[in-house]
C-alpha cells in the first residue's frame, strides 16, 4: 500500500461501520467463533477493492472501512456482508448478527502507535452513529451518501427507502435511508415469487436464470437486484437495460447481455447494450468541456482523493461555467486551508 501518498491528507470517503449485535454479552468462547466468522464475511465482501482503495479498522465488536474510490463498493459490500450472513443463520446454532451504517464524510489518515495505517476524522463518527440506529441485519446510510450513490445511476437509488429523521445522544440529526439488503429478495423468493412473476413477464424459471447470470458478475447481491428490479419494469427490454446499470465494465456488461440473450432479447439492429444510449444522451447539453472537467477532478483528487470524479460528474451537471463548477467543488472540500488553495490553483490554471 502506497502509504506515503495517502498520509497527511483529508480524504472524502465512504465509511462502511460495522457492529455484531449483543457481542459483548456473550462468553469468550462464543465471542471467538462470531469474530472469525464475521471477519471471513468481511474478507469476502470486500475482496474485489483492491488493498489500496481500503483503510480496515477493527474496532473489537465490529469494524470500520474507510472506501477511497466509488461510493458504490462500499454500498455492494455492505450488501454482500448481508447476504453471506443471512445464508448461513439456518446452518448455525449461534447466529452471527451485524448492523450496518454508511456514510460519506471526511477522514484523516495516520498511522497509529504500532505504525499502522488507521482513519480518524467526522466521517468515521458520523458512520458510527448512522450504524447505532440501524436494527439487527440492516443497513442503513446518511443522506450524504445517499445522494452521492443515487446520483450515480438511477437503479441505485430504487434500492434505498428513506426512514426519516433521528436524533443522537448529542442531539445532532440524521437524515436516514435503508438500503434494502439481499436477504428481503430471499423472502421474496421464498414467500410471493408467484407475484414477482407476474409482475414483470417473465416465469419464475427465467428469473432465477438471469439471477443466476448477474451473480456471475456481482455476486450473492445479484437475486436482490433481479427482484427489485423485476418490481419496476414492465417487459424484458426495461428489466436488462435496469440490470445492465449495476454492471460497472464494458466487457461484463456485453457478457450479461449474451448470456440473456434468449430471456432478455436485444433488438436485431442493436449494437451496444441498452445503457449507452441514456449516457450519450445525458451528455448531449453539457456545457463544459471534457477536457476542463478532467483537469477539475485531477486538482479536486489532490485535496480529497478518487471520490473527485463522482464530485466533478454532479457538479458538472448543475454547473454552467467554469467559475460555478469550482465553487461547487470547493464546497466538497472540508479544510479551509486546502479549500483556499484548490481555488488559487484554479485561477492559476485558467490564467495559462
Amino acid at each position: 500500500m502506497a502509504e506515503p501518498v495517502k498520509l497527511d491528507r483529508t480524504w472524502l470517503c465512504s465509511v462502511l461501520f460495522l457492529d455484531i449485535v449483543q457481542y459483548s454479552r456473550q462468553s469468550l468462547e462464543v465471542q471467538t467463533q462470531w469474530k472469525q466468522r464475521f471477519n471471513e464475511h468481511l474478507a469476502g465482501a470486500i475482496k474485489e477493492c483492491p488493498e489500496t482503495d481500503r483503510v480496515i479498522l477493527d474496532t473489537g465488536d465490529g469494524a470500520a472501512i474507510c472506501f477511497l474510490g466509488d461510493p458504490e463498493t462500499a454500498m455492494f459490500a455492505a450488501l454482500r456482508l448481508m447476504s453471506a450472513i443471512a445464508e448461513e443463520q439456518p446452518q448455525t446454532g449461534s447466529a452471527l448478527r451485524v448492523r450496518a451504517g454508511i456514510n460519506l464524510g471526511s477522514v484523516k489518515l495516520v498511522k497509529d502507535i504500532n505504525g499502522n495505517l488507521n482513519a480518524v476524522g467526522d466521517g468515521i463518527n458520523m458512520g458510527q452513529r448512522v450504524m447505532s440506529f440501524a436494527g439487527e441485519n440492516q443497513i442503513l446510510v446518511s443522506r450524504s451518501f445517499y445522494e452521492v450513490a443515487s446520483s450515480i445511476s438511477e437503479s441505485y437509488a430504487s434500492l434505498f427507502k428513506y426512514e426519516g429523521v433521528r436524533t443522537d445522544k448529542h442531539v445532532r440529526e440524521h437524515t436516514l435511508y435503508e438500503l434494502h439488503p439481499p436477504d428481503s429478495a430471499r423472502a421474496t423468493l421464498a414467500g410471493d415469487t408467484a407475484a414477482v412473476a407476474h409482475a414483470a413477464p417473465l416465469t419464475g424459471a427465467q428469473i432465477t436464470t438471469v439471477e443466476s447470470h448477474l451473480a456471475a458478475i456481482l455476486g450473492p447481491i445479484a437475486p436482490h437486484l433481479v427482484r427489485n428490479a423485476v418490481q419496476h419494469t414492465e417487459n424484458a427490454a426495461e428489466l436488462r437495460e435496469a440490470l445492465l446499470a449495476f454492471i460497472p465494465s464494458e466487457p461484463e456488461r456485453r457478457q450479461f447481455v449474451a448470456a440473456c440473450r434468449e430471456i432478455l432479447p436485444v433488438a436485431p439492429d442493436s449494437t451496444q447494450p441498452a445503457t449507452e444510449a441514456p449516457k450519450k444522451a445525458a451528455a448531449a447539453p453539457q456545457a463544459l468541456e471534457p477536457a476542463l472537467l478532467e483537469q477539475a477532478r485531477k486538482a479536486l483528487a489532490a485535496h480529497i482523493g478518487p471520490m473527485a470524479r463522482v464530485l466533478v460528474e454532479r457538479a458538472a451537471a448543475k454547473a454552467e461555467t467554469r467559475a460555478a463548477l469550482y465553487q461547487l467543488l470547493a464546497a466538497e472540500i472540508a479544510s479551509p486551508k486546502d479549500r483556499e488553495e484548490f481555488l488559487k490553483q484554479a485561477a492559476a490554471d485558467h490564467s495559462k
